[in-house]
């Protein structure tokens, strides 16, 4: 599936945000837009893509969260150590073909939970294992803001989207969670120690499928 994503700082904050390594950007330009994607493979079955476009681009793509203030910058080199860096590597035309019919519901593996706490807690609980959290996606569904996460428990076994419903659109970037600690709340500022943080990705709408990738057609 694709799922587009609502800004060029939501997709810095998923490719660099609490990650060991970066994840490589993809670009390629249709007109005078570029579309910018990163995959997220939950199994190895099949892969997600969330996309982007963007007036600008360049060789590298710098994220940063300076006391609760993000910005995301493309670069021809890495020299400001400020920055956390993903490569954009550069597609000659489309990878794929695009299909524009909206997910429903029906289509998708999902799960609703009682709380967001109980969100919180699965995305979090990848931390006991010395991996980083993850993310957290907010979207509408109807009239409805939404939070979820996507989650495979094997490589072999399938990818489901466990979510919860809201009664209002968060304004912040990130969840402040501690294990010892009840509830969590929202923030910008990851720098207060003590807690794990859970970024919080805004997609532009809910995800819609997306065909196989010209080289593996029969």
């Amino acid at each position: 599936m694709i799922f587009q994503l609502a800004s060029i700082n939501d997709l810095g904050r998923l490719a660099c945000a609490f990650e060991h390594t970066p994840q490589p950007v993809f670009a390629f330009k249709e007109g005078d837009r570029w579309h910018l994607l990163i995959q997220f493979q939950m199994d190895s079955k099949k892969s997600n893509y969330f996309s982007v476009e963007s007036g600008n681009v360049g060789p590298f793509m710098g994220y940063r969260n300076v006391y609760g203030h993000e910005s995301v910058e493309f670069f021809n080199v890495c020299n400001n150590t400020s920055y956390i860096y993903s490569p954009v590597v550069f597609f000659r035309k489309a990878p794929f073909e695009w299909s524009e019919r909206k997910a429903s519901s029906r289509d998708l593996p999902a799960v609703e939970l009682e709380d967001a706490g109980s969100l919180v807690r699965i995305s979090a609980y990848k931390i006991l294992y010395e991996e980083s959290p993850l993310p957290l996606f907010l979207s509408s569904f109807g009239t409805e803001p939404m939070l979820f996460t996507l989650l495979s428990y094997s490589e072999e076994g399938p990818t489901r989207i466990y979510y919860v419903k809201l009664d209002e659109f968060p304004k912040c970037n990130f969840v402040k969670y501690s294990s010892d600690k009840e509830g969590f709340s929202y923030t910008d500022n990851v720098d207060e120690s003590g807690f794990v943080y859970v970024k919080v990705i805004r997609l532009k709408s809910f995800p819609f499928n997306v065909r196989a990738w010209p080289s593996l057609r029969g």
